[in-house]
């Protein structure tokens, strides 16, 4: 049962929808350097606050730069900075297939609005495939590993490489890790103190690498995450 269902997020993860220039939602809000590229097309424009957001869209973040996406069933994306990700398709209804983020790089948080009996969205990285309902959770992605944290509801992850069938229902204020090519960590619990500010631990430097952001935080990071008597 568990490697059919880590199959079926490959499978989705992989689709990719005929149909071009979807309207996904629009941009809501913008901090520093944001541009957009036309995967068709290859043209590159600065999106203006209200630009419609599409299928056919890469979104990208610099340094220190922000954007916020209010998709058009509700959802909302926090795009943080240094990412690269761009969305296929969106389920608005119970037969549609679920919506499809493919995050390159970067800092991602997602709060899902619509919940279906079927599964609601597929995300992929370089390293790791989830599958979730509805719910709101994070993702720090770089080329050779992903983290993911759940701050509510469930999120199932899996290894992006479909020859690893282990995979995990990652649980709120839980914890995970896919490093390329390795199974998936056992999830661990976040206490609150760093759950709050989860993403502010995580870097992701000029080689897509995710690194602590310095050496203190680390051992207090790591220190923390060990323990099991939260």
């Amino acid at each position: 049962m568990k490697r059919i269902l880590v199959g079926a997020l490959i499978i989705l993860a992989g689709a990719l929808p005929a149909a071009a220039q979807q309207n996904i939602g629009r941009i809501v809000s913008i901090v520093g350097d944001v541009d957009i590229t036309s995967i068709g097309g290859g043209g590159k424009f600065v999106p203006p606050i209200g630009a419609t957001v599409t299928d056919d869209h890469r979104i990208r973040t610099g340094n220190r730069s922000y954007a916020e996406l209010l998709l058009n069933d509700g959802s909302k994306l926090f795009v943080r900075e240094m990412t690269v990700l761009n969305l296929s398709g969106l389920k608005m209804a119970e037969t549609d297939p679920p919506t499809r983020i493919q995050v390159v790089t970067g800092k991602l948080r997602i709060t899902m609005k619509k919940t279906f009996r079927s599964r609601s969205l597929v995300l992929r990285t370089p390293t790791a495939v989830a599958g979730v309902r509805g719910t709101d959770f994070g993702v720090v992605a770089g080329r050779q590993e992903t983290k993911l944290v759940v701050f509510e509801g469930q999120v199932e992850v899996a290894s992006s490489n479909q020859d690893i069938i282990k995979a995990f229902m990652v649980k709120e204020r839980e914890e995970v890790s896919v490093k390329k090519d390795v199974p998936p960590t056992a999830p661990r619990v976040v206490p609150g103190e760093i759950l709050k500010s989860w993403f502010d631990y995580y870097d992701i430097d000029e080689r897509s690498r995710i690194i602590i952001r310095n050496k203190r935080d680390e051992g207090l990071l790591d220190g923390i995450l060990r323990k099991r008597d939260f």
